[in-house]
């Protein structure tokens, strides 16, 4: 085992050589752990302090630099002379990862695996690691799963270490149930698949991108959002489910698991406002983040409550305010004409809120209308009036409009910061790299494949192209081009990709109301999916930071189509017969997923039926009813007697429906076929068609 593993290890090393020296590589990886021999061997020999030194640099929340890795590697060799042993240089592999030196900790890699001391797994998880470190995702890829292979305990450990920080609280209680059995009766590599194909699937990305982007992820959150502090009291992320072994504040555990925000702000008070209770001084430091998602801002709070370096989520942005002390005077704050003291949103006390109150909270609320528009309406709501008497001190009691007014605000932005939170913390948040600025409109299209057993399906897209940034060519024409990446995984978590790209040469500019097609074809097993489709331009448009695109994620029911009853494909629409897309049997056509017809009401469908007489005969129905209209105004089309089966028991149709008595509008269409032989009929097929009608 070891003999075999080694010469693949050595293939491994000199293609990672080849890259890494000579160079100083500045996409950093996170390893994790010191080897357990090391310490006990350190220590049983009388060198505990270097053993705990050691240790020390390779906790979770340890960053060495390179001056430290060599401090501590001179005292290594004056106290004990040196690393002599596989795990020895296995430690040492890991210490110069945490600094962020990919050749040397190549080299010590080296010297580890030439001991033969090391199983194979180990040497080829943290081969990946110094891989991944030099942006190396083939070679990453190809050692972090042969290692997972092979195995024990100790790896386990390992590889969920480096993941842990992305799982949701379902995944880590099904880590915590996974490790508890034999390792004779669990997968490794399976399990690890099928959480990598979870983010691969929800950020459109092949496996190895994904696991690339989450590796320098950590290293840039240990160096800027590393934990400094001890807490491990109750926090906001903790209840809704924070990792507790994260080495990072909540700035950084949103940063491994969404990237960079599309938006970022603080507050530190208004210096106009001259008094003490508005000051800059009442305002614990603070950071907004938000994240664009297709129709809808994700916004995060931090604070770090005591004024240490650690941010963590806060349920209201006015829990920064920290004038308003509940253990403080009620008599008044020095220098501020106000009732009372404003205490944090959140407490649940009785106390009077003077006017102040829309000073504080106008001002912080109206600095994240940058972030997401919504807090412009609640900083609009925050006026003169607004806090005053939220609690009589007479009675106890909430009391007038501006006051109920005051506590419902409050109240709804609790609601989106939960909502928000819960979805970083307790789902897979991550995005694909576009600006989904840019309108994509997509349907499947199901039939029997030519692969025993399995339908073909096929992507069938628009992408709007007035975002798009084209190629100007000699002659005036454009040339546009988008990319495309369909990721599908089935039910077991096994993932498959499809890449693609599109273009079209036209003689001018494409503006808003007209589109790219974009189709793309697997073949897939009958059963459920789930795919994402990532559309977007080739080309970076000037003062943009991301592509323009669009994507889409979705639930996929893969039919039953090759045997039974007789049964229908899809149907897809056409505004004319011509095109370039081919389903088979000679057909062609541009088929639209916004099925429209042609300008004069005309359409063509196509669609194909199975398991009828072979050589017999069918007749095709076509009902159409508007869409939210009365049944009374349907209508059907029928087609008796038009066509034959093959031998195979399968037909094509390509049927022209003329529309052009038809008022423009959206209908129903439902599509069937009997079998003249059998009188067997398909189930109806229902989607939709436009009426494109030109009027004369």
């Amino acid at each position: 085992m070891t003999r075999v593993m080694s010469d693949f290890y050595r293939g491994l090393a000199v293609a990672a050589l080849a890259g890494l020296f000579g160079s100083v590589a500045t996409r950093d990886v996170h390893a994790q752990t010191m080897p357990a021999q090391v310490y006990f061997d350190l220590t049983n020999r009388g060198y505990e302090k270097l053993a705990n030194r050691i240790s020390k640099k390779l906790e979770l929340r340890a960053d060495p630099d390179d001056e430290d890795v060599q401090s501590l590697l001179d005292r290594w060799e004056r106290e004990e002379g040196g690393p002599d042993g596989g795990w020895d240089y296995i430690a040492v592999t890991r210490l110069w990862l945490r600094a962020g030196s990919a050749a040397q900790a190549e080299m010590a890699l080296m010297e580890a695996e030439a001991s033969g001391e090391v199983p194979a797994p180990i040497l080829l998880l943290d081969q990946a690691r110094v891989a991944f470190l030099g942006g190396q995702m083939d070679l990453a890829e190809e050692a972090y799963w042969k290692g997972c292979e092979g195995a024990g305990e100790t790896a386990y450990k390992e590889y969920w270490l480096d993941i842990e920080v992305l799982a949701t609280p379902e995944e880590m209680d099904d880590w915590d149930r996974f490790r508890r059995l034999p390792i004779s009766q669990t997968d490794l590599c399976s399990h690890l698949r099928h959480f990598w194909n979870e983010r691969a699937l929800t950020s459109a990305m092949e496996v190895k991108q994904r696991m690339s982007i989450h590796f320098a992820r950590t290293r840039y959150a240990l160096d800027n959002y590393r934990r400094r502090g001890s807490r491990k009291g109750a926090t906001f992320s903790n209840r809704l489910g924070r990792p507790t072994n994260s080495a990072y504040d909540d700035r950084g555990l949103l940063y491994v698991r969404m990237g960079e925000p599309d938006r970022r702000t603080s507050f530190a008070g208004n210096p106009n406002i001259g008094q003490d209770a508005v000051s800059a001084e009442c305002y614990q430091p603070n950071e907004t983040w938000g994240y664009d998602y297709p129709g809808e801002t994700r916004v995060y709070h931090f604070s770090s409550n005591t004024g240490a370096d650690d941010y963590w989520l806060i349920e209201n942005l006015g829990l920064v305010y920290r004038c308003g002390d509940p253990a403080a005077s009620l008599a008044g704050t020095s220098g501020a004409a106000i009732s009372g003291v404003l205490t944090p949103v959140n407490e649940n006390r009785f106390v009077a809120l003077g006017p102040a109150a829309a000073l504080v909270l106008q001002d912080l609320y109206r600095s994240r209308q940058g972030v997401d528009p919504r807090y412009a309406g609640i900083a609009q709501q925050m006026n003169t009036d607004l806090g005053r008497n939220v609690f009589s001190d007479q009675t106890g009691l909430s009391s007038g409009s501006d006051a109920l007014n005051a506590q419902r605000v409050l109240s709804t932005e609790r609601d989106w910061t939960l909502a928000d939170g819960t979805f970083a913390v307790d789902s897979v948040p991550d995005r694909p790299p576009v600006a989904a600025d840019t309108r994509l409109l997509v349907e499947e299209l199901q039939f029997l494949s030519p692969a025993e057993g399995k339908n073909r399906v096929w992507i069938n897209a628009v992408i709007e192209a007035e975002k798009l940034t084209p190629v100007a060519l000699p002659g005036g024409e454009f040339r546009y081009r988008v990319n495309a990446r369909w990721v599908i995984v089935d039910a077991s978590g096994e993932s498959q990709v499809r890449n693609s790209s599109f273009e079209a040469v036209t003689p001018r500019r494409l503006g808003r109301d007209e589109s790219l097609p974009v189709r793309l074809a697997a073949d897939l097993l009958p059963g459920q999916y789930r795919y994402s489709l990532l559309v977007r331009d080739s080309r970076l448009a000037p003062g943009q930071e991301q592509l323009s695109g669009n994507y889409r994620r979705v639930n996929m029911t893969v039919r039953e189509l090759s045997a039974g009853a007789p049964a229908l494909s899809d149907v897809a629409v056409a505004a004319d017969s011509g095109g370039v897309w081919s389903p088979g049997g000679g057909i062609r056509l541009r088929p639209s997923p916004a099925h429209l017809t042609g300008a004069d009401g005309v359409g063509y469908i196509y669609f194909e039926v199975y398991n009828l007489t072979p050589g017999g005969q069918y007749t095709t129905q076509v009902r159409l009813e508007p869409e939210g209209g009365d049944e009374d105004d349907a209508f059907e089309l029928s087609f008796p007697g038009d066509g034959a089966t093959d031998a195979s028991r399968m037909a094509r149709r390509l049927l022209r429906v003329d529309l052009r008595d038809t008022e423009p509008g959206s209908y129903v269409m439902q599509v069937s076929v009997t079998d003249e032989a059998t009188g067997a009929s398909t189930l109806p097929y229902y989607t939709s068609v436009m009426v494109n009608r030109t009027a004369p």
